[in-house]
């Protein structure tokens, strides 16, 4: 798993009745990794607008294997493990201290801002995910 991590502290508003993460709610800790990302590797969202990209989810997955509560601390371990020529696909695992609450996977389509159309995935975007991700 890759060096990039972003850390989200539970907010009250993220629990359920139990006092636990609601388990969607961890898809949106993912999307907020995956905007730390981006930042992270110099591609951050604005960049990818200039460009007239965008970035939509076509598949979406969370295995649960514990729980966050309010006020803890998730550490969300996010890393691009491959891209296509249109699409790029991201690992996550989400902690809280030692302990792994989830992992998941995603897979994101490069879209035109106009018209939403799939499109190549930049080579910016490209070389940015390979020079972080070590694998230029």
């Amino acid at each position: 798993m890759t060096r990039f991590v972003h850390e989200i502290p539970v907010r009250f508003a993220d629990t359920d009745a139990q006092g636990r993460v609601f388990f969607a709610n961890y898809f949106t800790y993912f999307d907020e990794a995956m905007t730390g990302y981006l930042h992270a590797i110099g591609f951050p969202p604005a960049r990818a607008a200039e460009m007239g990209v965008d970035f939509v989810y076509v598949d979406a997955q969370c295995s649960y294997r514990g729980a966050a509560a309010f006020e803890d601390r998730v550490h969300v371990q996010f890393s691009v493990t491959r891209v296509g020529t249109t699409s790029f696909s991201a690992e996550v695992e989400a902690r809280v201290g030692d302990s792994l609450i989830v992992s998941g996977a995603l897979v994101y389509v490069v879209v035109s801002v106009e018209g939403h159309q799939k499109t190549a995935v930049p080579e910016a975007l490209r070389r940015a995910i390979e020079a972080f991700e070590g694998q230029a």
